[in-house]
């Protein structure tokens, strides 16, 4: 009995210890990486949080990406460093963003502008080794030839003149289901724009 007693207490310290050493650490099951699309300057596009239409000039849709850091037992851990990974993105990053460190709420967000591509992309971030991936959003760019060169010039007319009357997302900069002269609009806007 008292062997018992023993393996049992031996079992209950380990667990704790075990407890003790997850709180403070990392945890990617409780951390998230929320990645939205807006405009710096607040104005409203036609698009979801998760579609956006952008440009070289970084004049229309900017992604903002907020960190939120846990431990295992869900507390915020603030003083920690992150750092923002664009895992795969077939895009041009202008400014990606640099490490940060959290605040007291275990957060820490950034902006940066994709400036050329089209496609989905996922965005994550990494502090002290633990890898956390945030939600899938869908880009489109002014400068959509492939690849992407940082400038919206004739070769990127010619593919958005292909995409005229059709679906394709990566013309569709109004977000309507179709590109058409609302598109054809704005990429006549953004027009030489590097």
């Amino acid at each position: 009995m008292l062997k018992k007693l023993l393996i049992a207490g031996m079992g209950v310290a380990a667990l704790l210890v075990a407890g003790v050493a997850m709180a403070g650490v990392p945890c990617a099951g409780t951390s998230v990486v929320d990645v939205s699309v807006g405009h710096l300057t607040g104005i409203p596009t036609s698009c979801t949080s998760t579609e956006g239409a952008f440009c070289p000039q970084g004049d229309m849709d900017t992604v903002l990406i907020v960190v939120t850091i846990n431990d295992c037992y869900g507390n915020a851990l603030a003083g920690r460093t992150v750092t923002f990974d664009m895992p795969g993105a077939p895009f041009i990053i202008e400014d990606p963003p640099g490490p940060a460190v959290t605040d007291a709420f275990g957060q820490v967000s950034a902006y940066c502008v994709e400036v050329g591509g089209c496609g989905f992309a996922q965005y994550g971030a990494t502090c002290e080794t633990v890898g956390i991936l945030g939600n899938l959003i869908y880009q489109a760019s002014f400068d959509n030839d492939s690849p992407a060169n940082g400038d919206v010039g004739l070769s990127d007319f010619a593919r958005f003149s292909s995409h005229f009357g059709t679906t394709n997302a990566c013309s569709d900069y109004d977000c309507d289901g179709t590109v058409g002269l609302g598109d054809f609009a704005k990429f006549s806007s953004h027009f030489g724009h590097t």
